[in-house]
Parts: C-alpha cells; structure tokens; sequence
C-alpha cells in the first residue's frame, strides 16, 4: 500500500459515512495545500536570502 492509500484508510476508519473517492479527495486536496504552502515559504525564504545578499554586496 502507498502513503495514500494508508491515509485514505485512516479517514474512513474515522469517518465510515464517507465514501473511497470522498476521501481521496480529501486527501489529495490536504497534499496539494502542503504543497502550496512550502512552495511559498521556500519563496519567502530565497526572496530573504537575496535581500540579504544584496545588502552585504551594497556595503563599502
């Protein structure tokens, strides 16, 4: 079994009015806002790292 399946499972151990594909879909959506949201810290994070950057470079 994969990660997923074995979160699906979960979620209808929980949760048994809900159907297989309702919980893949719960699932699914959960990962993508993860993924969302480490993409925007690692954003944050390079923007910062940048800025830093140029103010050493800015320095005499």
């Amino acid at each position: 079994m994969t990660k997923i399946d074995d979160r699906v499972d979960e979620i209808l151990a929980k949760h048994p009015s809900l159907t297989k594909p309702e919980a893949i879909k719960i699932v699914t959506e959960k990962n993508e806002r993860k993924k969302k949201k480490r993409a925007e810290k690692a954003e944050r994070e390079n923007a910062k790292k940048l800025k830093n950057e140029a103010s050493l470079l800015e320095r005499p």
